[in-house]
């Protein structure tokens, strides 16, 4: 398999868990290429190159798999399946969650005789 990946990295980082969809015809709405993909594999593997497809998409970030064409080829005198398509973004991706959106509390303990301080920090607050 060879995968081509988008230098873009806004974006391109997997989630934990992906499902990526399997197209067949060009999605409507805003999309991104993330990477092509060109697989061959034996006629009776047509399910484990879409699950290959899924995985290696999903690794360049993306959500959905535009298969732009099948046919068959010869690879060091053996027919094959040849598939290629493109790693898709379909619609505009969440931005990510901040972790700690709620107030912190720091207790600052100077040197010295000087009492302790705390300082409540608000993440909301504009600088």
């Amino acid at each position: 398999m060879r995968v081509v990946k988008d230098d873009n990295p806004e974006d391109s980082s997997p989630p934990a868990k992906c499902e990526v969809q399997i197209l067949r015809d060009k999605p409507v709405g805003k999309t991104r290429e993330v990477a092509s993909l060109n697989v061959d594999g034996a006629p009776a593997q047509h399910e484990d190159i879409l699950s290959l497809l899924k995985r290696k998409a999903c690794e360049a970030g993306a959500n959905a798999v535009l298969i732009k064409s099948t046919g068959k080829k010869r690879v060091e005198g053996v027919n094959v399946d040849h598939v290629e398509a493109v790693a898709l973004m379909i619609g505009t991706p969440k931005p990510p969650v901040d972790p700690s959106p709620v107030p912190k509390t720091i207790t600052v303990t100077p040197e010295g005789p000087a009492a302790p301080k705390t300082i409540t920090v608000d993440p909301a607050a504009s600088p």
